[in-house]
């Protein structure tokens, strides 16, 4: 009997086996060519991953990855990147700050401007931004910061001035018409302020309760000189939600505080004194007081700017002791502290009245070449009932004012 010996071999090694080849899947040859035709691509990314990658970055390291490409570059202006911007206008950057404008000016939602009031290119280009904001649908602040209290107008002609002047009014009452602002001020700017009562109507037609902060207080371009101003004080009653005010002291009175009386949430009254004209209605005791128990958490804070009469008044009457006073500035308001007694009193005064509240006093004023005038608060004339030298009336301040942290004195060119 004959053996045959069947020799096997594995399986797809050897070509003439009876074992049938196997064959690729179908599944799997799809899964490759999607693989190759769908490459995925760093520029391919969604934009919606994209936002959520660039949110997680801070702004330096986000506008560098938007470097990466013109996918990644587009990705970098959405709306959400964009809500506060800081918009600086100077003669060294205006090709930055009308990138910045044509970039973020129609998409910002709380918008700070810095600009160099005194030159005319950085006036023009703020006047374009101002227009791009009255497009915007989504401002919800606009803070002005200008370097001075004037604006340089591009022409010294009267015509001119005139129609520039009133662009710049028109386009802000655009801007308050437009949406309602939760914070808006003008700057301390004297010529924007002239239309202050339009805009406080404005802004209590568009959404009064949304409003919390409002700079209306001004530095005069000259003292000696100035328009005064004026506003129905009735015009401050909408503003029920109203945190921080800010108005020159030409406006301040009784009608003017009891306006203020719905505004439970005051956290800060500014006022600007820079004179006081003769028909000045003023204040009283009574009033203030009401103020403080309608207003428990206010404070008050008197700058004086160049009120070269008003600062020798040992007991001003811009001052009440009802008033709830953290902080005095004095600002140059011509030696004010020379060896008579009457502004050594003013300190005295101060020690007096405020010892519960007065956190922070700042005195700076110009220099002058005689003699006469000095800050000597140790002075010899100075004396009580019974000829002793009355202390140092800074220590004396220190001493009794106990929430007291700051006490400065400058003197400067």
């Amino acid at each position: 009997m004959s053996h045959v010996h069947v020799k096997y071999k594995e399986m797809g090694n050897d070509t003439g086996c009876f074992w049938p080849k196997p064959k690729k899947s179908k599944i799997s040859n799809t899964i490759e060519s999607i693989n190759i035709k769908y490459t995925p691509e760093w520029d391919t990314l969604p934009t919606i991953i994209l936002y959520d990658i660039f949110s997680y970055l801070p702004e330096k390291d986000r506008i560098n990855a938007s470097s990466t490409c013109h996918m990644w570059r587009q990705s970098l202006y959405h709306p959400k990147f964009w809500k506060d911007v800081t918009f600086q206008i100077s003669s060294e950057n205006i090709e930055r700050a009308q990138y910045l404008r044509n970039t973020a000016a129609h998409i910002v939602n709380n918008a700070v401007v810095k600009f160099d009031s005194l030159s005319t290119a950085c006036v023009n280009e703020f006047m374009l931004l101002l227009r791009e904001f009255a497009t915007n649908d989504n401002l919800n602040s606009l803070i002005l910061e200008p370097s001075h209290c004037h604006l340089e107008i591009p022409q010294n002609i009267l015509d001119i001035y005139t129609d520039f002047t009133s662009q710049v009014y028109q386009l802000l009452v655009e801007i308050c018409r437009r949406r309602p602002l939760q914070h808006f001020s003008l700057g301390l700017n004297e010529e924007l302020l002239q239309h202050m009562p339009k805009y406080l109507q404005l802004l209590a037609e568009s959404r009064a309760d949304k409003l919390q902060t409002l700079g209306l207080a001004s530095v005069k371009d000259d003292p000696a000189n100035y328009l005064i101003s004026t506003c129905d004080p009735i015009l401050f009653t909408p503003f029920r939600e109203l945190k921080i005010l800010s108005i020159d002291y030409d406006i301040v009175s009784d009608t003017f505080l009891e306006s203020l009386k719905a505004a439970k949430k005051l956290e800060r009254l500014v006022i600007h004194v820079h004179g006081i004209w003769n028909d000045h209605p003023g204040t009283t005791e009574h009033t203030w007081a009401t103020f403080v128990d309608d207003h428990p958490n206010c404070t008050v804070r008197v700058s004086l700017i160049h009120a070269y009469d008003e600062i020798y008044d040992p007991e001003p009457h811009f001052l009440k002791k009802n008033m709830p006073l953290t902080h005095l500035k004095v600002l140059f308001c011509e030696n004010v502290l020379f060896c008579e007694n009457v502004n050594l009193h003013l300190i005295d005064y101060l020690s007096s009245n405020y010892s519960k509240t007065l956190t922070s006093i700042m005195w700076v004023d110009s220099l002058s070449n005689d003699n006469h005038y000095t800050w000597n608060l140790i002075n010899p004339d100075r004396t009580n009932d019974h000829t002793e030298t009355v202390p140092n009336p800074l220590i004396m301040l220190a001493w009794l004012c106990k929430k007291l942290e700051e006490i400065t004195f400058e003197r400067s060119y």
